[in-house]
């Protein structure tokens, strides 16, 4: 065994530097959870308009509700790209205002 102890100083100083570093700020959970909740709130109220109005559809709502529903799985962490949030968010919503139309015509 070597009596002599070798130490890499680079690694060393890395190692005490990132030992010192600032820990994650608590208000940061707290801001994304708020966020969230905007969202759902925003997607809340836009669905909550109607989608057919007048004998047609609101493409101006369904348009709204599907960003809303979109930007809502994003925010909830979703890792799909914004094109397919939003294809999904789109047919969610077009069936929606489908069925709206269905419950009109009754």
């Amino acid at each position: 065994m070597a009596a002599i102890r070798k130490i890499d100083w680079n690694t060393a100083m890395r190692d005490m530097r990132a030992d010192r570093s600032a820990p994650v700020n608590p208000g940061l959970l707290a801001t994304a959870s708020i966020e969230r909740a905007r969202l759902d709130r925003l997607y809340k109220e836009a669905a909550a308009r109607p989608f057919f109005v007048a004998g047609c559809y609101d493409r101006s709502a369904i348009m709204t509700a599907a960003i809303a529903l979109a930007r809502l799985q994003r925010a909830k962490g979703s890792k799909a790209p914004w094109s397919q949030l939003l294809a999904f968010a789109l047919k969610f919503a077009w069936s929606g205002a489908k069925t709206q139309r269905a419950m009109a015509a009754h």
